[in-house]
């Protein structure tokens, strides 16, 4: 068939093929909202700066990394709020602990500093120390040296480790320690050798606090809402009988337009194949699905038989039979419709604005998708068509 050697038509059919082989292998990731989970809306006590607000999100994201959190999902709301959604399979406990806590380490002897946090050059992970269990950690030899100054000649005495204004450890300081040397080997402890669930979660805060640094201003839960696995299958359930009946809808409207099987099947199978494409898109990217990128989906897909309807009606024109012409003009009208589209989706994008991200990654892919790949293959089915009538 000579169609099928069109190098637009192979294109299509390449990245068809692709997407089936990568939704197959890499399957589909799905947000809190339609696999269930924990939403956690964090709220600061002052209002952020952008560049602050940057700040915060990295600070927890990383926290949350170094607990091997990866699969949580953070971003800011606003100039006060901070959402954090959650996996059903995490530890919802221990990760509110871990975004809680603003950080803020102190070291004190006779009430006056030794160290902080910032002098806190690296943490090892928690566990049996010589003193029981904890957090082992190398100080700076800035804080080493402040350390020395500090404890000199004050064997006995108590150190006072506070995290976030609150005693966290209070070891004696031993002799060996208050010779006026630097010391950067520390250690937090916070039980004996067999610790109890609450005080691994407090070590693996202190520690989570400790590597990631302290956090400009503190934050407090606003409010938590979860979404069983059972609901968020009724949503993939509902969206999925959703988009089908808009397909069906679409479909219904263009037959009746054009009341011709022949170019009504065109439109429909690019429609099918867009959508194959941006997920195929979404799985190659890693990226979660979720109601909004579905929305987005739709919004694309929407926008793709507008431009083929466009295509299909300059194309039956033929004005003197100069049907190149006519799809010259088409894509025109196209390209613009695209960028203006793209223009408008960037600011959400850009924003990083949670779901409204989401929202925007697949409405660009998806034109971006039918303008290089989709609209100019099914140009050449229309005309292919129109001739052979």
């Amino acid at each position: 068939m000579k169609l099928l050697k069109d190098s637009r038509i192979l294109i299509l059919i390449g990245c068809i093929v692709l997407s089936i082989l990568l939704i197959s292998f890499k399957g589909i990731s799905y947000g809190v909202d339609l696999s269930g989970g924990s939403i956690i809306v964090l709220k600061t006590n002052e209002p952020l700066s952008e560049q602050n607000m940057t700040v915060v999100t990295t600070i927890l994201s990383n926290r949350l990394n170094t607990n091997g959190l990866s699969d949580i999902t953070v971003y800011p709301r606003g100039n006060d709020e901070i959402v954090v959604e959650i996996p059903k399979t995490a530890d919802l406990d221990r990760i509110k602990k871990i975004l809680t806590q603003q950080g803020v380490f102190i070291a004190k002897i006779d009430n006056i500093t030794a160290y902080t946090g910032q002098d806190v050059a690296y943490v090892e992970e928690p566990g049996n120390t010589p003193s029981g269990y904890g957090v082992s950690f190398k100080l700076t030899s800035e804080g080493a040296n402040k350390f020395a100054k500090v404890a000199y000649g004050k064997g006995g005495h108590t150190v006072e480790l506070y995290m976030d204004g609150k005693l966290v450890s209070n070891p004696t300081l031993s002799p060996g320690l208050a010779d006026g040397k630097p010391h950067p080997d520390q250690i937090i402890t916070v039980s004996g050798s067999n610790p109890t669930k609450s005080d691994e979660d407090e070590a693996w805060a202190i520690y989570t606090a400790l590597k990631s640094g302290s956090l400009p201003v503190k934050l407090h839960i606003e409010y938590i809402s979860s979404i069983s696995p059972t609901l968020g299958k009724e949503f993939i359930n509902g969206a999925i009988i959703a988009g089908l009946f808009a397909f069906l809808a679409v479909g219904a409207v263009v037959a009746i337009r054009y009341k011709k099987p022949m170019i009504v099947l065109p439109i429909m199978i690019t429609c099918a194949s867009e959508i194959l494409l941006i997920l195929g898109f979404a799985s190659a990217i890693g990226w979660k699905l979720d109601l909004a990128s579905i929305a987005g989906i739709i919004a694309s897909v929407g926008t793709g038989v507008d431009d083929q309807i466009v295509i299909t009606d300059e194309t039956l024109s033929r004005e003197s039979n100069r049907v190149k012409k006519s799809i010259k003009r088409a894509f025109f009208i196209i390209f613009a419709s695209a960028g203006t589209t793209i223009a408008a989706m960037l600011p959400l994008f850009a924003m990083s604005i949670g779901m409204l991200k989401g929202f925007a990654i697949t409405t660009i892919a998806g034109v971006l998708i039918g303008i290089f790949i989709t609209r100019p293959a099914f140009a050449r089915i229309v005309q292919y068509v129109i001739k052979k009538e």
